[in-house]
């Protein structure tokens, strides 16, 4: 039987201290109640209870007021708290708690709890992570959520160890794991952890571009292809607390009326459930509409004290859902994660590693329709990742559309090889096929290259600018052929040789790339293109300290060189070292904020100047909360 304990039943009702006190009285332990709407802190702090059981009908309400007096007192955040609500929700919302229960009360699960509070009720302010365990927990986290941690984003799952091992009253980090890992009864413990591990900042309207390209681009060819059915169906994965996927509802209400009337279907799904219960509230403080104008912000909202209140209208056009993309089993009809006009799953994938990725854009690919469209975050790309999309670049926004899987991907040609039986030849019979529109586009869009390489064949500067733009595009073979017919035009062209260097390094052959290097330094030893490439093939090589000598001659050559300050970054974050790293974002971000606002950034993979900025602002404010 537990040790005897001192607690303190707060309940307005007090339902919940009748229940209680014969009970745990008859276990021996002494039990004090009191209606939260009187209870005054400093009777709390003079009793000094063991455990505080607090009644709480829902969110808000004199319940939620004392909890959040206990939180703010120095002594009595110490101290452990069991919440009983009718609101099951709440459970992802208070994650700081000892124990969450939802009526009825479940009389086993307080005995489990009494006996874990008996043998451990320290409160420790820190908690050592040993590099063994922690491995041990990444690897089993990777297992079971498809969440990646490596040096990082190491700091977020510590914090997220720490405050959860701090609820438990919890003595080690073993002690956690054993009871996240290996404990029955530990009621969903991963998801409580996942919910500290996963929330992300994110706001109303917040990429501009994708929004743009939406409008004028994206949804109207959709709605033009779907015009005979009239159906549209949208999924916001990683929704976090549903900005993204309300955002679409209103701009589908204020740019497309003529899709009153369609059955227009928009999913949006999360692994952490406290975002959830927040998205389906669509209740919303200042800093989430900080991009939505003021004539949205009166149509689709409403004040409340310092928060705004979505519209029902709003609110009813979105479902909102549990889902793991590690994990889960989609496209399914059954969760409506099939058949996708629009998939939308931005800065999602970067939780992930490589191979998860390949997996979940593998399905995001068979969820979306044909010809459908894929957005990404902006520092998020396909390269290395899949070839089953095709990229797009409108109104200076990337984003993917899925490829005509017999058009694009040769798959008459793999479906014959497939077919043949070893020993015998494969017989394939003479079928006339229609050529697809999407090869028939991709044949001209061939022919266009050439004609426009033709026209510049006699400009050397121009062809080396078409060559780069390329190459940020990730349209490699386009630009492997511009750049092979600059260096026909002029040998030794510097930037042109710089050029081809970059294509090799690309492509892993380093030792080629660093000969081209070599030639284009010979040309011109004041390049700062030269040492970049010579910089960025060290760093791919894993010479992290030479590398960052490479980049140090670009900036002292060109001091507002945004991508060797970006480079070096990266590289001080490979070596651990922060002061460094935070000093190489802050003058990265410097010089962006000096830039013209519609400049792309050279070497940057094509993003401009307005993304960039934003990539580093929030790495930087990655740094500084360490």
């Amino acid at each position: 039987m537990p040790s005897c304990l001192k607690i303190y039943v707060i309940d307005d009702a007090m339902e919940l201290c009748q229940e209680l006190r014969g009970w745990l009285s008859g276990d021996g332990h002494e039990v004090t109640c009191s209606p939260a709407r009187s209870m005054p802190t400093h009777a709390l702090t003079a009793y000094q209870p063991d455990l505080i059981v607090l009644g709480m009908t829902r969110y808000e309400g004199s319940g939620m007021e004392i909890f959040k007096r206990i939180e703010r007192h120095r002594h009595l955040k110490q101290v452990p708290i069991i919440v009983v609500s009718d609101d099951a929700s709440l459970e992802y919302e208070m994650l700081d708690v000892f124990d969450f229960q939802a009526r009825p009360f479940d009389r086993e699960r307080m005995d489990v709890c009494l006996k874990r509070l008996s043998d451990s009720r320290k409160y420790l302010t820190q908690v050592s992570f040993a590099e063994p365990e922690l491995t041990a927990l990444k690897k089993f986290l990777l297992e079971h959520s498809g969440l990646h941690f490596n040096q990082h984003n190491q700091r977020i799952l510590e914090r997220g160890l720490m405050r959860r091992i701090q609820a438990l009253r919890m003595e080690s980090l073993p002690a956690y794991s054993r009871y996240l890992t290996a404990t029955p009864d530990n009621y969903d413990e991963v998801n409580k952890l996942i919910g500290l591990l996963t929330v992300g900042e994110t706001s109303f309207f917040r990429y501009r571009s994708h929004r743009e390209a939406l409008i004028h681009y994206a949804l109207p060819k959709l709605l033009e292809a779907n015009k005979a059915h009239r159906k549209l169906r949208i999924w916001s994965a990683g929704c976090s607390t549903g900005e993204e996927p309300y955002s679409l509802a209103i701009l589908l209400l204020e740019h497309f009326p003529e899709l009153m009337g369609w059955d227009v279907q928009i999913l949006a799904t999360d692994i952490n459930k406290r975002s959830l219960r927040h998205a389906r509230e669509g209740v919303y403080g200042e800093r989430s509409l900080r991009m939505v104008e003021d004539s949205l912000r009166e149509r689709y909202f409403e004040k409340s004290d310092k928060h705004y209140l979505l519209s029902a209208q709003v609110r009813r056009m979105v479902r909102f859902d549990y889902l793991n993309l590690q994990t889960a089993s989609f496209p399914a009809a059954a969760d409506g994660s099939g058949e996708i006009d629009l998939l939308s799953c931005r800065n999602v994938l970067i939780y992930f590693e490589l191979a998860t990725i390949r997996q979940i854009v593998a399905k995001f690919s068979q969820a979306l329709s044909p010809q459908g469209y894929l957005f990404l975050g902006h520092a998020e790309t396909m390269q290395n990742v899949s070839d089953r999309f095709r990229r797009y670049h409108q109104n200076n926004a990337f984003f993917y559309q899925r490829k005509d899987p017999i058009g694009l991907e040769g798959t008459v040609a793999t479906a014959a090889a497939s077919a043949k039986l070893p020993g015998k030849p494969a017989h394939v019979n003479p079928v006339k096929l229609k050529r697809s529109p999407a090869l028939v586009g991709a044949k001209t869009e061939q022919r266009q290259a050439e004609e426009k390489v033709g026209a510049l064949a006699c400009d050397p500067e121009t062809l080396y600018r078409e060559a780069l733009s390329a190459f940020d595009r990730e349209k490699f073979s386009e630009s492997t052929r511009l750049f092979e017919q600059l260096l026909e035009i002029e040998p030794t062209h510097p930037k042109g040789l710089v050029g081809k260097g970059l294509l090799l390094a690309n492509r892993g052959k380093y030792s080629d790339a660093r000969l081209y290097c070599a030639r284009a330094i010979k040309e011109d030893d004041l390049l700062p293109e030269a040492y970049l490439l010579r910089g960025l093939i060290l760093d791919m090589e894993g010479f992290l300290e030479r590398a960052l000598v490479e980049y140090q001659k670009v900036l002292w050559l060109e001091p507002t060189f945004v991508m060797a300050h970006y480079l070096s970054a990266k590289a001080h974050d490979r070596l651990a070292d922060k002061e460094k790293k935070r000093r190489s974002l802050r003058n990265t971000l410097r010089i962006l904020e000096q830039t013209a606002d519609q400049t792309l950034i050279p070497f940057s993979g094509g993003l401009s100047r307005g993304v960039f900025l934003e990539v580093v602002s929030k790495e930087l404010a990655e740094v500084l909360d360490l």
